[in-house]
């Protein structure tokens, strides 16, 4: 009897140890990833098509058990387009959640609050925000946007060079530096090329009546008009300054936010004919770009825009870095992974995503024109 009851406590010990264990392994094995973006408000043009995108590149990743032993989850949620929130959301995430890296904010503005605390957090921050001053928060701060100079210089060079305007009338919001930024960029890029500048006119974020600023447009007579604005903004200043008298002819220059469908959407026969940086080139410039445009086509409905295909970029950027981190990797484990991203194949740009000594990504932005209601390469 006592030797029977020896083996069955034996057994029971074994058992609990292997549960211990395997509870231990599973646990131990877990990575979080959190997204904080705009799915809502002004920067909902950017954060929802990212988002779609990065929930379908990391369903495709789960499907194919690209992450092994290693259980990854997904941690969504929606600030709102709002610093505070970002602020508040990023702090949840990191402490309360325990994420391994967290991807967004959208913007700039939102970036440049949520990046100090994301290095007092000590987790890596992965942002679309295309102004590199969010980088000099920390080592813990990624972006997937090039630069103002990496994207505007050559939309400014095509400007000079084929479309040869004579004079630019520039528009822009003035509190978004990233904004701004671009605005100066392409700007000086332009002048360098012997086009006049007639108007340099900043607005904000919240504006929508544009009356005045359409009639300052026309009376100009410049025959190119640069509009730095999210999209729907965007548009609305080109419907307005339309109805004021702007020419069929006059030349459309546009940031990166005027690859968004809502442009189109919102701006419709007004807008055609308007050229822009874009990070993603419609027919996909690989075959990986090819079946990222037929899934997300078959999942959504719809064309994926160039946000989408950042989106999708950044998730496999993301799971680059996890799974170059090795076992159980910590937050200093995929952030040292982040930081050497090296010619990873993604889906925007020429096709592969670096990031330099200074984190400054590479990867190569497109020239975009809208032709027939679509995006196309001019």
């Amino acid at each position: 009897m006592k030797h029977k009851l020896h083996r069955l406590l034996s057994r029971l010990a074994i058992a609990s140890a292997l549960a211990t264990g395997v509870a231990g392994t599973a646990l131990a094995q877990e990575v979080k990833i959190g997204v904080v973006l705009s799915n809502t408000g002004t920067f909902a043009f950017v954060g929802a098509p990212v988002i779609n995108a990065i929930k379908l590149a990391y369903e495709e990743l789960i499907a194919a058990n690209y992450f092994g032993n290693t259980k990854v989850t997904l941690l969504v949620e929606d600030n709102r387009s709002d610093r505070a929130e970002a602020i508040t959301l990023i702090n949840r995430m990191a402490t309360r959640d325990q994420v391994s890296i967290i991807i967004g904010p959208v913007s700039t503005g939102e970036a440049m609050a949520a990046a100090p605390v994301a290095v007092d957090l000590k987790v890596p921050l992965f942002t679309t925000a295309t102004s590199p001053d969010v980088l000099k928060a920390g080592p813990w701060i990624f972006k997937s946007t090039e630069t103002a100079e990496q994207f505007m210089q050559p939309l400014g060079n095509y400007v000079v060079q084929k479309a040869k305007p004579k004079s630019c009338f520039y528009v822009f919001i003035r509190d978004n530096e990233g904004y701004v930024r671009q605005k100066n960029v392409l700007r000086d890029t332009i002048a360098a090329g012997g086009i006049a500048t007639v108007g340099d006119e900043s607005i904000l974020a919240a504006d929508s009546d544009f009356t005045a600023l359409a009639t300052k447009m026309v009376s100009s007579k410049a025959d190119c008009v640069y509009v730095g604005t999210p999209p729907e903004q965007g548009a609305n200043i080109v419907l307005q300054a339309r109805q004021a008298g702007l020419p069929a002819s006059t030349l459309l220059v546009g940031n990166t936010g005027m690859g968004s469908d809502r442009y189109l959407k919102a701006g419709g026969k007004a807008v055609e004919g308007t050229v822009f940086p874009a990070e993603f080139v419609p027919t996909g410039v690989n075959e990986m770009g090819r079946k990222f445009i037929t899934a997300y086509t078959k999942k959504y409905n719809m064309a994926p825009d160039s946000w989408a295909g950042v989106g999708y970029s950044m998730m496999l950027i993301t799971a680059n870095a996890i799974k170059t981190a090795g076992p159980n990797p910590s937050r200093d484990a995929v952030r040292a992974a982040m930081a050497k991203t090296n010619k990873l194949p993604v889906v925007i740009g020429q096709g592969t995503f670096t990031l330099d000594n200074d984190r400054i990504p590479s990867f190569g932005a497109a020239v975009l024109t809208i032709k027939d209601g679509k995006f196309v390469q001019p």
